[in-house]
């Protein structure tokens, strides 16, 4: 029997041409400072916790149910935050309070069924310890010390196949602490959201230029892949593809196959780098002289002055009480309310055309975790009496913290209808709404980085001052 152990294994190297040798070599040093942060930084979270060690498995395949299919495999965002490897099954990340290395477990069984696994990019592998082995079974014991105490973040599933109690899995104390030092980003994480939103740009880019050409939804979502050289399946979340009264789906997923006279254009779409999301919206008149399209002018001024009112211990709640002020502002501009900026805001009929927060956390999830706690301890912050469904954004915003800023308005019909009964129903201009409908709404989009010196970077508006052609109608 051939011991294949002892054989080079043939494996997907994860590469980007785009990347010079001057960019490959400052990512992997990017890369290994990222490690010895996050490993000091669990470590600490270990002793607080009163673990003695930590499991961290990527994952496995779903199957669907009664059939012999997979699902497409993504490690989990606890995975992902340390290693790039996201469709990798069957590995482990494991370290000690104490340990010099975390050991990168990775399962190297031949599989003739599926494409080569996904090996380090070049440079990466040294961050770890690493492991091969060919059957779970052979390093069951391995993976854990059954004289520490362990803790293990993995799916319910894998319960059977860890050498750790039930009761370790993915205590929640434990999960609030590391939820809660993902909101700071590294040096890398910051990198990674930088190159996804670059690889984004020219995607964008192709997506516009399909929708003029008077492109089906599938169409334009097609062009989108095949610009980021991705696929469904390596999206960091499906692609928002709404032409006319569909940009007012908030996630407009069933995209049409048939084409339709254009008027106006959503698309709400980011790029996976290295386990990191961008996730970016930009909005289009078909007509570039109509009135739908000065609004989506005046919206990406607000857009751009709300990004600008973000700063270090900046309240959300404060700033979203300016994206409500903002929105009444254009509103008014346009003659859809027939009450001033004070009374809308007042009487909350702004909030008819707003159904969403301003943004979110930004990183290994596309909506990025720990925004909602006060403190490593998992303090969860005080809700806002005034807005008790901003639960994710009511803490202040903080050094090497990733978000989005996108406000949007929507001439969504079912919310028009309830309130074109109430009593305040007189607040709006219905005739001029209505001329809006047919167009679906507006959202636009930006991932910023606010530094520990104050500043923001604004990735997605640098990504897309590189393509002269784009910038000229974003």
């Amino acid at each position: 029997m051939i011991d294949i152990s002892s054989h080079k294994r043939e494996t997907q190297v994860l590469s980007y041409a785009a990347f010079s040798a001057e960019d490959s070599t400052q990512e992997v040093a990017l890369y290994h400072q990222h490690v010895t942060e996050k490993l000091a930084g669990f470590q600490k979270i270990l002793i607080d916790s009163g673990y003695d060690e930590l499991l961290i498995a990527s994952g496995d395949y779903k199957m669907h149910f009664q059939d012999d299919l997979f699902y497409p495999f993504k490690a989990n965002p606890y995975f992902r935050e340390w290693t790039p490897l996201n469709k990798r099954t069957g590995s482990y990340i494991h370290f000690t309070k104490n340990s010099v290395k975390p050991r990168l477990f990775l399962l190297c069984a031949e599989d003739i069924w599926h494409t080569p696994r996904q090996s380090l990019p070049k440079g990466f592998d040294a961050a770890f310890d690493i492991v091969e082995y060919l059957e779970r079974d052979n390093i069951r014991s391995a993976l854990t010390d059954q004289k520490l105490s362990s803790g293990a973040i993995a799916m319910i599933s894998e319960v059977n196949t860890l050498n750790v109690p039930s009761a370790s899995f993915n205590p929640q104390a434990l999960l609030n602490c590391i939820d809660y030092q993902r909101c700071a980003k590294t040096a890398y994480e910051q990198h990674c959201v930088r190159q996804a939103n670059r690889l984004a740009a020219p995607a964008h880019a192709s997506a516009y230029q399909t929708f003029m050409t008077g492109a089906s939804e599938q169409e334009i979502c097609a062009a989108y892949y095949q610009a980021s050289h991705t696929t469904e399946s390596d999206m960091p979340y499906g692609v928002i593809a709404g032409v006319n009264e569909h940009a007012a789906v908030l996630h407009h997923y069933n995209l049409d196959k048939q084409a339709v006279t254009p008027r106006s254009f959503l698309i709400d779409a980011g790029i996976d780098y290295n386990g990191y999301a961008s996730d970016i919206t930009r909005t289009y008149a078909y007509d570039n002289q109509c009135a739908f399209a000065d609004m989506i002018r005046l919206m990406d001024q607000k857009q751009l002055e709300l990004v600008a009112a973000g700063g270090l211990d900046k309240g959300q709640v404060e700033i979203h009480e300016l994206y409500r002020q903002k929105m009444a502002e254009v509103l008014v501009a346009f003659n859809l309310l027939t009450v001033s900026v004070e009374q809308a805001l007042e009487s909350k009929v702004v909030d008819l055309f707003m159904p969403h927060g301003l943004g979110h956390h930004l990183g290994s999830n596309v909506h990025d975790k720990g925004g909602q706690f006060a403190n490593a301890q998992g303090d969860l912050n005080d809700l806002s009496e005034k807005y008790p469904a901003l639960r994710r954004n009511v803490g202040s915003m903080r050094a090497n913290q990733i978000y989005t800023v996108e406000p949007g308005l929507y001439f969504i019909p079912t919310r028009l209808q309830a309130y074109s009964k109430v009593e305040l129903s007189g607040h709006v201009q219905w005739s001029e709404v209505e001329k809006m409908i047919p167009y679906g709404g507006i959202r636009i989009e930006d991932n910023i980085i606010l530094h520990a010196d104050g500043r923001l970077e604004n990735m997605t508006r640098d990504a897309f001052a590189n393509y002269a052609e784009y910038s000229a109608v974003s």
